[in-house]
């Protein structure tokens, strides 16, 4: 017994299972992406099909118009649940997760409410004083729509955690074929802003409700013998607690986001019109696209992910750095594409009164390049604990987008410089964000990951 050597093939035989595991979790990671890449497309396809359409009925001032509410929209939805459905993702339990499910959806009643008496107070003081006037008769449709948005975020979160990518897949084409056909077919009777923005302002709604149906409908399918009842609710103060540092930062960092993100329109609007505004609006809307149908199904795949090995305490700084090269090597055809043909893509796909937009296009093209490739870094700042940081980081980017913006509208006086200061702003930000990311993430490992 002394004189046994030990057997040399047990290591081989362990390493190729290593290996065949990690094969197979590749392999695992590429289907859910492509589930949610094949989804997106299909939606974002669909949503293609019927934008020429859509322009040509109501025109860039109805488009302007659009984009400013949706602008404002789009800054308050984040406050609205102070981004805990971010965090549903992040606890080992999914009695903790529910918790905070309730907790967003609670003070999502409570944020819009008292955003109603607001807006109903002195929403129009405030929308005149701005210059956009024109979104006046719609205020009072921004609160339902911040509540509509923490419901489709806190549902949208939900299947991410539980890795239900082929149900977000589905209900993504389902709702871009009924959205956008319910768009149509109000311009079709009256071609107005105020059809145009109802019809969008309560898409948030529609898209919740799918995504809770596919929920209740997979659960149904798939887990008959799943009883909770017996299962310890978690308090939602606790999680609340436990994730204060969202409210506290996240929320904050979301909102300033946002503002920077869709000031443009608004700057637009107040010194150029509810045209500028429109063209600015449908170059976003179009160029988002890709970000959209791959940065963003990228970064929802690699968000459960990178929390998964960070609890395992496992580096992450080279899957971010593969994730970044790949995205910028797939976002040079679509978006260079974009920059060389803008004014005559644009023209022929929505309408001779539209290649100023294309004008618009080939400079937020770079600027879109840049938050493409940044998506995975986007969801690593969270998953890292570093919402501290990410705030500070928030307020100086969101100065220079600023002061770019009115170097742009109050120095230059025209809308193209606007946009291309806008855009310059925007390269400079997002590579310091992807840099911040990847050096942080390498720091973070080598603490432990010990929480900031």
């Amino acid at each position: 017994m002394m004189g046994m050597k030990p057997d040399k093939g047990m290591g081989s035989r362990y390493a190729r299972l290593r290996e065949l595991a990690s094969a197979q979790l590749r392999s695992r990671l590429l289907r859910n992406i492509m589930t949610v890449i094949t989804g997106t497309a299909g939606a974002q396809a669909l949503t293609m099909l019927f934008m020429p359409v859509i322009t040509r009925l109501y025109g860039p001032e109805a488009y302007g118009i659009l984009g400013v509410f949706m602008g404002v929209t789009l800054m308050l939805i984040p406050v609205a649940a102070l981004t805990y459905p971010m965090a549903i993702v992040l606890p080992k339990r999914d009695a903790d997760a529910r918790a905070i499910v309730r907790l967003s959806l609670m003070l999502a009643v409570a944020v819009s409410t008292v955003s109603a008496l607001l807006l109903h107070f002195f929403g129009d003081a405030v929308v005149n004083a701005m210059g956009i006037s024109e979104i006046s008769p719609f205020l009072l449709l921004l609160p339902l729509v911040m509540f509509f948005g923490a419901c489709l975020e806190s549902a949208q979160q939900w299947l991410i955690r539980k890795q239900l990518f082929a149900v977000t897949a589905k209900v993504a084409i389902l709702h871009s074929l009924v959205h956008n056909s319910i768009r149509t077919a109000g311009g079709l009777i009256m071609a107005i802003p105020a059809v145009l923005v109802i019809t969008t302002a309560f898409g948030s709604l529609l898209h919740a409700s799918m995504l809770l149906l596919g929920i209740r409908k997979r659960n149904a399918k798939f887990d008959p013998a799943n009883d909770r009842r017996a299962e310890v609710k978690t308090n939602p103060l606790e999680p609340a607690k436990t994730y204060i540092d969202f409210p506290l930062f996240r929320a904050p960092q979301i909102l300033i986001n946002a503002v920077s993100q869709n000031m443009p329109t608004i700057v637009l609007a107040a010194y150029f019109g509810p045209a500028a505004a429109g063209f600015f609006a449908l170059c976003k809307q179009s160029l988002s696209m890709p970000t959209h149908l791959i940065g963003k199904s990228v970064a929802d795949v690699y968000y459960p992910k990178i929390t998964q090995a960070i609890h395992r305490k496992e580096p992450i700084t080279a899957m971010l750095a593969k994730a970044v090269a790949g995205l910028a090597v797939i976002g040079l055809i679509p978006f260079g594409f974009v920059f060389l043909t803008g004014p005559w893509l644009f023209a022929f796909v929505f309408g001779a009164e539209w290649e100023t937009a294309g004008q618009f296009a080939r400079w937020l093209a770079l600027a879109e390049y840049a938050i493409f490739i940044s998506r995975p870094c986007t969801v690593a700042f969270p998953a890292l604990q570093m919402q501290r940081l990410s705030l500070g980081f928030e307020v100086v980017s969101t100065i220079l987008r600023l002061s770019a913006l009115f170097i742009g509208a109050a120095v230059l006086g025209n809308s193209l410089s606007t946009v291309v200061a806008f855009t310059g702003a925007s390269i400079v930000i997002y590579c310091a964000l992807i840099s911040i990311a990847l050096i942080e993430s390498r720091r973070r490992y080598a603490r432990g990951y010990e929480r900031a």
